[in-house]
């Protein structure tokens, strides 16, 4: 016991005597000593608030900026100037939440298949276009959804009303009711948009909260079919969760509704350059025809014409007169079709009006009033011939395809005949469903392949999967089907004919 006493009282003085000596050669170089860190004083402070910085060792930061505003007076102002259309806008952006039921197959380990629901859920976004509560979004955004939540600039929540929608368009009219003052954007005049103005999108990207990204109009894509419209091409940032939102120009007037994006990973799609925006004269007028007949109402004749780029092919048709759009396809049974227009005419003049190219075409019949007598001026076989055509209402799609009554085992049938399996597109700047499998010894057997895109099927636009069945149920047994795709970034013209299914 008395060496074990002896031991401790040697460490305890060994001890004792280390630590004395470590607190005199920290008091002799100026280090704060033991009874500073138990009187848990800070050991260093610049002005006695702040740790790290010993009290005599002086520090000066800086107070001045590398380079003075007046130095990048442009810069600075433009900076200060894309706040203010940030500030201005956003109070008429809005999020849009959906809910909705989706029927899926399943099979059961016995083998039996049958139908379960399955609760899905989606984000967008929306812009105010009037004081009374309308808002306009995407209709892919809405589509098959059974409830939608709109969510304001000041997080205030309002359940929306769908008044009416428009697929070949991708635009959606909703309408919400609010005690509040709304704040609504005007709409801008889209055709006086060129490449190169300065753009700002807005949004909710993937659904992290509000944002504003800005860029140029990188290209009018313009349309060279009646049935859809022209799009803007922008070099804007947006993602998944942007669609719905405005893109305004710097006046913060709305010049387009971004719709789409470009994406080589279809599975995961993200931003990467190219963004497709719907310009603000189409959905302005579609959003007056929604509110008005609850559907749109655009001019159709159901052709496909181009510009006619080539001297060589002029020379070829003979004609040497500038402008002018050349006829590549004429839909069976259509309005052009009945007044006589054939594939290769070359339309110089519309209702009076010379044409400049297709796109001008296609603007001034989408634009012509329902029913209206249009004469159309043609350079055929080396002469001019005055055709009269009706203008008829585009078919939306959606409601127009209707099965006719069939039992189960009757559709089932059909759709093996015609043996396509699709798949839904995620954000594209196409309309369409994927291809994901071909039935061997099918009727699409050898004609359609995997990874084809079809976006049409007779004179029908097709947006999903669901609206395929119902278009191919609704045709094929009564006439043939023609497919329309697009097949290696390829779009073709001519469809992919399949005879008609013989109903059982």
């Amino acid at each position: 016991m008395h060496d074990s006493y002896r031991r401790f009282i040697v460490l305890f003085i060994v001890l004792s005597s280390a630590l004395l000596v470590t607190i005199g050669v920290r008091k002799l170089s100026g280090k704060p000593g033991l009874f500073d860190f138990l009187k848990q004083n800070p050991p260093y402070s610049v002005g006695g608030n702040h740790a790290g910085v010993h009290p005599d060792v002086p520090v000066t930061l800086p107070e001045n900026p590398p380079v003075a505003a007046s130095e990048v007076p442009n810069l600075t102002g433009l900076s200060m100037e894309y706040a203010k259309i940030a500030r201005a806008v956003r109070l008429s952006v809005v999020n849009v939440d959906t809910t909705g039921t989706k029927r899926t197959r399943v099979t059961d380990r016995f083998g039996r298949t049958g139908i379960r629901p399955k609760n899905v859920k989606g984000q967008g976004s929306g812009v105010i276009v009037s004081k009374e509560g309308h808002i306009i979004t995407n209709h892919h955004v809405i589509a098959d959804k059974q409830k939608i939540i709109i969510t304001l600039a000041n997080e205030d929540k309002y359940e929306a009303k769908l008044i009416a929608f428009d697929p070949s368009t991708d635009l959606a009219l909703l309408k919400i009711e609010s005690k509040e003052k709304l704040k609504a954007l005007k709409f801008g005049d889209s055709d006086r948009v060129r490449e190169g103005h300065i753009v700002l999108a807005f949004g909710n990207p993937f659904g992290i909260g509000r944002s504003v990204t800005n860029g140029i109009v990188s290209a009018r894509r313009s349309s060279r079919s009646d049935r859809q419209p022209s799009l803007f091409q922008t070099n804007v940032a947006i993602n998944p969760g942007n669609s719905g939102g405005p893109l305004v120009n710097v006046l913060g007037e709305i010049v387009g509704i971004n719709s789409s994006i470009f994406s080589s990973d279809k599975e995961n799609p993200s931003f990467q350059g190219i963004s497709f925006a719907i310009p603000s004269n189409i959905v302005k007028k579609t959003f007056m025809d929604l509110l008005k007949y609850q559907r749109p109402r655009r001019g159709y004749l159901g052709l496909y014409a181009d510009d006619i780029e080539s001297p060589q092919v002029r020379e070829h048709y003979g004609y040497e007169e500038d402008g002018g759009a050349l006829v590549h396809e004429v839909a069976e049974g259509s309005p052009a079709d009945k007044a006589g227009l054939q594939k290769e005419d070359i339309i110089v003049k519309y209702d009076e009006t010379p044409i400049k190219g297709g796109a001008d075409l296609m603007s001034l019949i989408q634009k012509s009033d329902i029913g209206k007598e249009v004469e159309i001026v043609v350079w055929r076989e080396n002469k001019l011939e005055s055709l009269s055509a009706k203008i008829s209402q585009v078919d939306v799609g959606i409601s127009a395809a209707k099965a006719p009554d069939l039992t189960l085992e009757q559709a089932k049938s059909i759709l093996n005949a015609i043996g396509i399996q699709p798949i839904n597109l995620g954000p594209s700047s196409v309309n369409g469903v994927g291809v994901r499998r071909v039935i061997p010894n099918s009727l699409a057997d050898g004609k359609i392949m995997p990874g084809d895109i079809i976006y049409q099927i007779n004179n029908t636009p097709i947006y999903h999967a669901k609206h395929f069945f119902q278009v191919v149920l609704s045709t094929a047994s009564t006439t043939m089907t023609q497919l329309y795709i697009i097949r290696n970034g390829k779009r073709y013209t001519l469809p992919v004919v399949l005879e008609q299914v013989n109903r059982q």
